[in-house]
């Protein structure tokens, strides 16, 4: 199961650095929902880097990006 969110965490780390950035998240949750449906997602990005940067390096790894999957199976698919 956990090769399953490391794979989907590659795919939406598009600079390949084994973070994911505001960007790449924005960019992920963007690519679920149509265009329209999309209007600004910096206040859902920042309660999910809140809750799941625990770090709090502004940045999410591999480690902290798993339980996002798990709890929002949209973006683990």
């Amino acid at each position: 199961m956990a090769d399953q969110y490391e794979a989907v965490f590659a795919r939406y780390d598009t600079n390949g650095d084994g973070q994911l950035t505001v960007e790449e998240v924005t960019a992920a949750i963007a690519s679920m929902f149509s265009a329209s449906e999309v209007n600004d997602l910096s206040g859902i990005v920042k309660a999910l880097f809140t809750e799941y940067d625990t770090d709090g390096d502004g940045l999410l790894s591999v480690s902290e990006f798993v339980p996002l999957a798990k709890n929002l199976p949209e973006l683990g698919s």
